[in-house]
């Protein structure tokens, strides 16, 4: 087992990365694990403990698990001989195997999908004095594919890819989840005002996804999240229909909508969409060139709508003051981003929809 599910997936997902304590990974780890308890998931689930001396203290959580799942898959090395428990499948790795310095956790089926990949680096944590890990917690449909691929490799079976997915059920999990967190910041010692701000954005965009309303007024309602949750002073949201010409169909703060078309050519934005990643600037008085959607703006934070094919689009956030974010928030910005483009793509099939239903009832 020579895979690394953590190196073959995070260099590509930069910006989706952090490095977190012990505590915050059994935190995360517990949300996925509840999920599937509480709503009697029967899905095939993939676990990395690193060595199965670290299993035990999960040993009753797991055989809910168990009890629950199609099957749970537990990954470590042997250092210990692992308990029978029935519906796990405990599966040995070599100790110079990469997958034996990663925690992960893996679900993928139609109605809910989500993936922990994390690889333990060195050091120790300044608060705590524990373990820390550099990982990538996400719900996109496309990382988690991805992985999917890589643990059929690392089981040499066969890759049997989800052929349709359920957004309503994934938006209510979570939702599910992102509710769970946001109670739990004390329990997890993440009670800081800004990361507060970070948790409560995705969650209240995760509501949203809830609401069926039309693509103009949902793209208002997320921009009012940023701007008002995530303390944004303007904010920014275009689509396009083509590869070059953009509109302004969600703002908040000081931005004016506009339906007049324009290109986006300059500036952190157009950098965005040509690469299709998160960029932040700190501070635009030491950039060459002036954002295109915020031109006023010193602090900078922009991630492109990625739909299946291309950048459809960006969300822009930016403020008067220089140094306003750090690299935490641009990471919710991107998935903030990456959260978006789904809704905004239910919500044309609707209306596509809508539409050939009204003329076939002419």
């Amino acid at each position: 087992m020579n895979v690394s599910l953590f190196r073959s997936i995070a260099n590509q997902y930069k910006d989706l990365r952090g490095v977190n304590t012990v505590s915050m990974m059994n935190s995360i780890s517990r949300l996925i694990e509840n999920q599937i308890i509480d709503n009697q998931l029967p899905v095939n689930f993939y676990a990395g403990f690193e060595r199965f001396s670290y299993f035990p203290s999960q040993l009753r959580r797991y055989s809910r698990l168990g009890a629950v799942c199609r099957r749970v898959y537990v990954f470590g090395v042997p250092d210990v001989r692992p308990p029978s428990i029935p519906g796990i499948e405990f599966l040995e790795i070599s100790p110079s195997s990469p997958l034996a310095r990663e925690w992960f956790l893996l679900v993928d089926t139609p109605d809910f999908w989500t993936t922990l990949l994390t690889q333990e680096v060195e050091g120790r944590d300044a608060i705590t004095g524990g373990r820390r890990f550099d990982g990538i917690w996400s719900f996109d449909e496309q990382v988690v594919d991805r992985v999917s691929l890589l643990m059929s490799q690392v089981l040499e079976t066969s890759y049997l890819p989800v052929a349709q997915r359920n957004p309503d059920s994934q938006s209510r999990h979570v939702a599910d989840i992102s509710g769970h967190l946001v109670s739990s910041l004390d329990t997890v010692k993440l009670t800081s005002q800004r990361r507060w701000r970070q948790i409560t954005t995705l969650q209240k965009l995760a509501e949203l996804s809830l609401q069926n309303k039309p693509l103009g007024v949902l793209l208002n309602d997320a921009a009012q999240v940023l701007h008002t949750i995530f303390g944004a002073t303007d904010v920014a949201i275009t689509l396009s229909d083509d590869s070059a010409h953009h509109t302004m169909v969600g703002t908040a703060g000081n931005v004016i909508s506009s339906k007049q078309s324009f290109v986006i050519d300059s500036g952190p934005s157009a950098t965005a969409l040509s690469q299709g990643r998160l960029v932040q600037i700190d501070d635009m008085r030491q950039a060459r060139d002036r954002d295109t959607c915020l031109p006023m703006a010193l602090s900078i934070c922009t991630a492109p709508l990625i739909g299946r094919s291309r950048a459809q689009g960006v969300v822009v956030i930016g403020s008067p003051k220089a140094g306003v974010w750090d690299e935490e928030d641009g990471r919710t910005v991107a998935a903030f981003a990456n959260m978006l483009m789904p809704m905004i793509e239910r919500s044309r099939l609707q209306k596509v929809l809508f539409d050939i239903t009204r003329q076939q009832n002419k």
